[in-house]
């Protein structure tokens, strides 16, 4: 009897260290997991890439069928205000002040503002320096589409005028002799039409550059003082905390240890 009252205590206390083993590693997982999310969202950066690139590349926000929003191309090119290489070139200078490293270093404020400031001086320089690759030129098929519509327009200002003093004008025949007075100027009208198309995306491009100012602005920001790095340090100190806590709790009597104790 004594023989197997050791056995039955020996085997409880073997059961409990084994449980209690599991319980302190799945703590343990658990905290490590989640400070590594928790640095890994501190530390994330592609969501501000994706929001710098999808505004140099005027995209809209739009709900889909089950009323998640998202980022959807923008299918009207006229309103497009830098070109591909453009986009990718913005992207290179944006790449370079918003990453991980930066997030971790210790920045004071004149060193901060001295970043950004060199940011908005290198966009300006570069759009200076390459606009006709930058900014996005009109094709000629959307050219001529512009200047039909407005030779449309003026038609129907023609034959409205007409109406006004009681003369009926055959709105074809107007649209024709419109034509007519434009073939003598087609490339200068189409070189206007160039020229116009430009200074209305140069108009966008201040509100666009000042918009990302404040996004490299606040990244950089986050790097003040090194709290980025400190924060994460704090964290960790605290899991760490909370882990010894939980592989010192007071082992309890086992229940079998119990019921033979009576």
């Amino acid at each position: 009897m004594e023989n197997f009252e050791q056995i039955i205590e020996q085997t409880a206390l073997a059961g409990e260290v084994g449980r209690q083993a599991q319980v302190t590693a799945a703590a343990q997982y658990y905290l490590e997991e989640q400070q590594k999310s928790l640095a890994e969202t501190q530390l994330e950066v592609d969501s501000i890439i994706s929001r710098c690139y999808h505004l140099l590349k005027q995209d809209v926000l739009k709900p889909d069928e089950n009323g998640k929003v998202d980022w959807v191309a923008n299918k009207d090119l006229r309103k497009l205000v830098f070109s591909d290489d453009g986009v990718d070139k913005l992207m290179q200078a944006i790449n370079f002040y918003i990453n991980k490293s930066n997030l971790l270093t210790n920045f004071d404020d004149d060193e901060i503002r001295r970043l950004a400031k060199t940011f908005n001086i290198e966009i300006n320089d570069l759009i200076l320096l390459k606009y006709e690759i930058i900014f996005r030129q009109p094709t000629f098929e959307e050219c001529k589409s512009i200047l039909l519509e407005r030779i449309e327009e003026q038609a129907k200002i023609k034959v409205f005028a007409g109406e006004m003093i009681g003369v009926k004008l055959d709105k074809a025949k107007v649209v024709e002799g419109l034509l007519k007075e434009t073939e003598q100027r087609i490339e200068y009208e189409m070189k206007k039409i160039k020229s116009e198309q430009r200074k209305e995306k140069l108009r966008e491009y201040g509100l666009i550059m000042a918009q990302l100012d404040v996004i490299v602005f606040s990244a950089l920001n986050r790097a003040y003082m090194g709290e980025e790095r400190g924060s994460i340090r704090r964290h960790q100190n605290v899991s760490e905390v909370i882990g010894m806590r939980q592989s010192q709790t007071p082992k309890s009597e086992s229940g079998v240890m119990k019921w033979l104790g009576r």
